[in-house]
């Protein structure tokens, strides 16, 4: 997220209301509609495409909220937002064809992750004085919750194989995007790594279980047969190389007779 000392929204609506009160309407139309509307800036504009978002603004303006006894419409109204929101992004990649499925699932992830960097901070007062300390959570593991129960787990069973397969073709997708899907998807929830557990092992540390002789001696069986393959379509033989160039500087046109 990006913060700014600057205000974005005019600070005098903030106060307008005063300290001394806030009816249901000052929270519902100042309060909770400025805090949207940087949620919104979060989830749907790509990271640093927005302006800056007030930091202190919108931690003042949750800090009132609770201080006001707001805490439980604020959390209620926040995480309704956060699941219809989400519940567009499932939509959509419902109907995403298989080709560009892997990237638009990583975009929705990183913009989801993104986002909680902000959203986090904001709302921390309530998460201090009403998620934690009257529900016995916290605000970050509910909205990975509602990740995954919203989107990754409508999605995985159709993802990972499409990634299983794209691992199997060399850059067809880049590596990092590999490495990024993989550890979002472990944070989102660790079974995930349960459907294909060589997929995320490639890309994640102490996933596959420790290998045992026999897995070793297979490892080393496997690599030997890999290593012959490459051999077999002339991969590195230095012999054939060595021909190639040989033939390739025979076969070069000299430098021009200048005679």
């Amino acid at each position: 997220m990006e913060v700014d000392s600057t205000t974005t929204i005019p600070s005098r609506q903030i106060h307008s209301s005063g300290m001394t009160n806030m009816t249901p309407d000052d929270y519902r139309n100042i309060f909770w509609s400025m805090l949207r509307d940087a949620i919104d800036q979060m989830l749907t504009h790509p990271p640093g495409s927005y302006k800056p978002i007030s930091y202190e603004q919108m931690y003042s303006a949750v800090y009132k909220c609770v201080c006001k006894q707001y805490s439980e419409q604020l959390y209620a109204d926040l995480m309704t937002h956060v699941k219809t929101r989400l519940g567009q992004w499932s939509n959509h990649l419902t109907s995403v064809e298989d080709d560009s499925f892997i990237n638009e699932f990583h975009k929705a992830l990183v913009q989801y992750f993104h986002a909680l960097g902000g959203i986090v901070p904001i709302f921390t007062y309530m998460n201090r004085f009403y998620i934690e300390s009257k529900l016995h959570t916290d605000l970050k593991t509910e909205l990975i919750k509602v990740f995954s129960s919203l989107v990754s787990d409508q999605h995985v069973a159709r993802l990972i194989p499409l990634m299983v397969e794209a691992q199997s073709r060399p850059f067809c997708i880049p590596p990092a995007v590999m490495s990024t899907m993989c550890k979002h998807l472990y944070q989102l929830n660790p079974e995930y790594t349960v459907i294909e557990p060589k997929l995320f092992s490639s890309y994640l540390p102490n996933v596959l279980p420790q290998m045992t002789e026999e897995d070793l001696q297979a490892q080393k069986k496997a690599d030997y047969m890999l290593q012959e393959s490459l051999r077999a379509q002339g991969w590195g033989c230095s012999n054939n190389m060595s021909s190639t160039r040989k033939r390739d500087l025979e076969d070069a046109p000299g430098p021009p007779n200048r005679g």
